[in-house]
């Protein structure tokens, strides 16, 4: 299509949605046409009013904030923590915002994702940077929602390494996995999304790797993009506590992936079979990708013998594209030339 993309965002906004939202204000691929702010990090009350705050600090008041289901919907999880031992009781490590001169929209944030699907007549891409209680109570309310969407790129999920809600269970996936398997098989099944392609999750795997370092903090207290100020003084507010994740720096979960929509190619891709346990044991809230499917699909066996495995190992049906490999020089580049106000898309300013 012309011109940039309708994108609704569903946020849980702590520090990493924060960045995630001002680049999204700022991308010119990307016209934010709402966001739907819902538990994780925080509450949902005050998601929603992070979220205003970081628009309107942005420059960004304007773009519609709906309020999602919450914490109280969500099903039986494993959580034994919240996000508060990195991100402070408010979400945004207290870091001040000046008050957004407006409030949330009335109509609730499950309601409004459908309808802005509807309007946007296939044209419209998801970015779920939260738990997906929300987005589960969507499909309830309209189960051809995948096929109303262009594409969906969901943060979470932990593949083949650790959790950090648990062993093996990522935060957004791990807080509901109810809702996550449910989303996961809908948007997962082949053809299901408007735009034709499996959709897309970009897992710790990738974020504990695509990081900020001093480097890109510096840079940021320097930028003069709207929002920039706000984002320099929450990258270093995080800084101390990104001894607590894997990878070298500070990840950026949410930017990672709200990137991922418009320069795909920053990652490295697997189109899996996936699932999430849902069992309430050991593995409860991890996401399953299954990678013997890669293999026999490679396989030189003649096709009849490999749909003959293929049948007999009862793949899940549900396929996403996986991102498992990211280049992470590129990706702090593309930051770079952000912060420094390079208005080119996203995929030139890497390029450059």
């Amino acid at each position: 299509m012309s011109g940039p993309l309708p994108v609704v965002m569903v946020v849980d906004t702590g520090t990493d949605d924060a960045a995630a939202l001002i680049w999204a204000v700022g991308c010119p691929e990307v016209e934010l046409v709402g966001v739907v702010a819902d538990w994780g990090n925080v509450d949902a009350d005050r998601a929603a009013e992070n979220t205003l705050r970081v628009l309107h600090s942005a420059g960004a008041g304007a773009v519609p904030v709906f309020r999602g289901l919450g914490k109280a919907a969500a099903g039986p999880n494993p959580a034994r923590f919240d996000a508060s031992i990195v991100m402070g009781a408010d979400g945004l490590n207290g870091v001040e915002f000046e008050p957004a001169d407006r409030a949330a929209e009335t109509e609730p944030g499950a309601e409004a994702l459908v309808r802005l699907a509807r309007e946007h007549g296939g044209e419209l891409s998801l970015v779920a940077l939260s738990p997906l209680t929300t987005v589960a109570r969507s499909l309830e309310l309209e189960p051809d929602l995948p096929s109303m969407l262009r594409q969906v790129v969901v943060m979470g999920g932990a593949f083949f390494e650790g959790g950090n809600l648990g062993a093996v269970a990522e935060a957004n996936i791990g807080n509901d996995p109810l809702a996550a398997a449910a989303v996961v098989e809908a948007f997962g099944r082949p053809g299901a999304l408007a735009g034709g392609e499996a959709p897309l999750i970009v897992p710790l795997d990738v974020t504990h790797r695509g990081t900020v370092t001093p480097d890109e903090i510096a840079a940021a207290g320097r930028a003069t993009i709207p929002g920039g100020d706000a984002l320099h003084r929450i990258w270093e507010a995080c800084w101390r506590y990104s001894i607590l994740e894997m990878g070298d720096g500070l990840p950026v979960h949410d930017l990672l992936a709200a990137w991922t929509l418009v320069d795909p190619t920053v990652c490295d891709w697997e189109t899996l079979p996936v699932a999430v346990d849902t069992g309430g044991s050991a593995a409860w809230g991890m996401t399953v990708g299954d990678r013997r499917l890669t293999m026999i699909e490679r396989s030189p066996l003649p096709d009849g013998d490999r749909q003959r495995i293929k049948d007999m190992l009862g793949f899940a049906e549900a396929r996403w594209q996986v991102a498992l490999g990211i280049e992470v020089d590129r990706f702090r580049k593309g930051i770079d030339a952000w912060l420094g106000g390079d208005r080119r898309t996203t995929g030139e300013a890497h390029d450059g």
